[in-house]
């Protein structure tokens, strides 16, 4: 048998998953993937390092690629170097600000289109 106690926790973790998921339909797929995007470039991504690419130009020895250099941009941007990004790609800020702007016109759509409480 259930006791009070057990059964208040049981209400809480329900009210949690369910304000979770709340959130997570609130954001949708594409949303957190551009969330996980920007976090990763603002927490985990050294902009100094030099990494592995899978861009076709680039492999093949072209050294102006319109694209290359636009997640770099983004991660001098999160670490303070504003300068930097600039000079890596001068689309990098632009392209930051594109990526919020997208994020926060799918929540607003969400939250117009399915009237989510949260």
């Amino acid at each position: 048998m259930i006791n009070n106690n057990s059964q208040i926790n049981l209400l809480a973790i329900n009210n949690l998953y369910s304000k979770i998921f709340g959130y997570i339909r609130l954001i949708g797929l594409e949303g957190f993937i551009w969330i996980v995007a920007l976090f990763y470039f603002a927490f985990f991504v050294n902009p100094f390092e030099t990494h592995f690419t899978i861009c076709p130009l680039a492999n093949a020895g072209f050294q102006h690629c319109p694209g290359c250099g636009l997640g770099n941009s983004i991660t001098l941007f999160f670490h303070g170097y504003f300068i930097e990004s600039f000079n890596t790609h001068i689309l990098g800020i632009p392209a930051l600000l594109i990526i919020i702007h997208r994020i926060y016109s799918i929540i607003k759509f969400n939250l117009t289109k399915e009237k989510i409480t949260i």
